[in-house]
């Protein structure tokens, strides 16, 4: 019990000592297709790339975002609130600096042809969905930082185009039928202080 208050209350310091304010600009790359690819690249690696700017006052973080997938005709638009928890860890006399970020993200969803849908500008076929991230990023320096980010987001463009005549979640998890996909990324991260 003494552990468990010990701990508690560490988290509760750090919480009110550590509180981030900064814009950042951030280019991230999805680590699975970019070296061996996917079942919808046909397991050759493709290029998927997401790029965001990003404002965070007293630890939330508002940001906006935009994802290619060139080989699919896939883009996305996003919009994302998040909020920040500062872990430190003594390692070898050095003090690593983790931040847990935990979003929502609204999200439209484009694809090149006609998969249904067709609510965004010019597009035949897009679709609003409801992401979720888990970032974990560490600090480099007071400019540069390095997130591992988990994205997960139902792909009701593939519910779309499928419909029910095929079982399109192959056993994954899925809502209603619409299958969630989760994407890795390594994000490079430029911070700004404001």
């Amino acid at each position: 019990m003494i552990k468990l208050i010990t701990i508690v209350v560490a988290l509760f310091v750090t919480k009110l000592t550590a509180q981030d304010n900064y814009l950042a600009f951030s280019v991230a790359f999805d680590v699975r297709n970019t070296i061996m690819g996917s079942e919808p690249t046909n397991n050759e690696s493709a290029k998927d790339f997401l790029v965001q700017f990003s404002m965070v006052s007293k630890d939330v973080e508002v940001n906006i975002g935009y994802e290619t997938f060139p080989r699919l005709d896939f883009s996305k638009y996003t919009i994302g609130v998040g909020y920040h928890t500062h872990f430190y860890v003594n390692l070898f006399r050095r003090v690593i600096h983790t931040v847990f970020i935990p979003s929502i993200e609204p999200t439209l969803i484009n694809r090149n042809g006609d998969w249904g849908g067709g609510i965004g500008y010019n597009q035949e076929s897009s679709h609003l969905s409801l992401g979720l991230n888990l970032g974990l990023r560490w600090d480099l320096s007071d400019d540069i930082a390095v997130e591992y980010l988990f994205n997960a987001l139902p792909r009701n463009d593939l519910k779309a185009m499928y419909g029910n005549t095929m079982d399109i979640t192959n056993g994954k998890a899925s809502v209603s039928g619409i299958p969630i996909i989760g994407s890795n990324f390594i994000k490079v991260v430029s911070l700004v202080s404001t």
